[in-house]
C-alpha cells in the first residue's frame, strides 16, 4: 500500500498526460495524486483498440494499489478504446476519460458550429470525437487531423523551433487553409499542450484551443484532499522521463523522483 492516502490516480502512455496532472493540481492544489506513465509501451496511438485495452487495464490494476478515490485516463487513445474496460475494472471508482469533457467544451465555445480536431491516428480512425460533438449538437461541422508525429516530438522536448512549426503548419493547413475554416480546435492528445504557443501563433487569436486535461479536470468535483502529495510512476527510462518531463509540468523532476515499476506483473 502506497504511503500516499487515497489519492487521484492518473495514467498515460507516456509523460503527455503530466499536462493533465498539472491541470488537476492547479484545480485541485490539497489533493493528492499518483501518476503513471506506460513509458515502456509508447505510442498507444498506433495500437491496436484491443492492445490498448489490454496497457490500459494492467496500469489501472498497477494504480488500484495505491488506494485511489478516482482515476483519471489522461490519454486520449485510452479515453477512446478502454474507458469502459477500466471503469468495469476500477468500479465502483470514478473514472474520468478526456473525449466527453473535451468535445462539451468545444461545442459551448463555437461560434461557427465548425470544430477541429487533432489526436493521434487512433482516436481519429475511431471517429469518436465526431461522435461525441454530434450527440450534443448534430448540426456541428467536424474537421478532424490525425497528427501522430507530434507525439514523438513531445516526447523528445522538441516542441519549439522550426522542425515543430513545420510539422504543425502540415497538419494544420488542410484543416484551416480554407475559406470556411474551424473557429475552435480540441487538441484531442495529451501531448499537445506543449504546442499551444504554437497553435496559437498559427492559428491566431480567433481560434479557440480545448485542452482536454483542463476540461476533463473539471469534471473530477466534489474530491477533498489534504495531502498534496505527488508519487510520480513510470514503466521505463526514469532518466528520460524525468528530463523531458518539465515541459509539461512545473514541478522539476530528477530520475530518482519517479518509481520504475514492473508493468508486467500486472497481467
Amino acid at each position: 500500500m502506497s504511503e500516499i492516502f487515497s489519492p487521484v490516480a492518473v495514467f498515460d502512455s507516456g509523460i503527455g498526460g503530466l499536462s493533465v496532472l498539472q491541470a488537476l493540481k492547479k484545480r485541485y492544489p490539497q489533493e493528492s495524486y499518483v501518476y503513471l506513465g506506460d513509458t515502456a509501451r509508447l505510442p498507444y496511438g498506433t495500437k491496436s483498440p484491443e492492445t490498448v485495452q489490454r496497457y490500459s487495464q494492467s496500469l489501472c490494476r498497477i494504480l488500484l494499489n495505491y488506494n485511489p478515490k478516482a482515476i483519471v485516463i489522461a490519454c486520449n487513445t485510452a479515453s477512446t478504446h478502454a474507458l469502459d474496460v477500466v471503469r468495469a475494472l476500477a468500479a465502483p471508482l470514478p473514472v474520468i476519460g478526456m473525449i466527453e469533457p473535451a468535445a462539451a467544451a468545444a461545442v459551448q465555445a463555437t461560434r461557427n458550429q465548425h470544430i477541429g480536431v487533432i489526436a493521434t491516428f487512433g482516436t481519429i480512425q475511431s471517429g469518436i470525437y465526431e461522435k461525441k460533438l454530434k450527440k450534443i449538437n448534430p448540426h456541428i461541422k467536424v474537421s478532424s487531423q490525425a497528427c501522430q508525429m507530434l507525439v514523438a516530438l513531445a516526447e523528445e522536448g522538441w516542441s519549439s523551433g522550426p522542425i515543430a512549426t513545420a510539422t504543425i503548419r502540415q497538419y494544420l493547413d488542410p484543416i484551416f487553409d480554407t475559406a470556411e475554416a474551424p473557429d475552435t480546435l480540441i487538441m484531442g492528445c495529451t501531448h499537445f499542450p506543449v504546442f499551444e504557443v504554437l497553435f496559437r501563433d498559427i492559428l491566431g487569436p480567433s481560434v479557440t484551443l480545448i485542452n482536454s486535461g483542463k476540461a476533463a479536470a473539471r469534471q473530477l468535483s466534489g474530491i477533498t484532499g489534504t495531502g498534496g502529495q505527488i508519487k510520480i510512476l513510470a514503466t521505463d527510462d526514469p532518466v528520460r522521463f524525468a528530463v523531458n518531463a518539465s515541459k509539461f509540468f512545473d514541478k522539476r523532476l530528477v530520475a530518482a523522483d519517479i518509481e520504475l515499476v514492473d508493468v508486467t506483473a500486472a497481467f
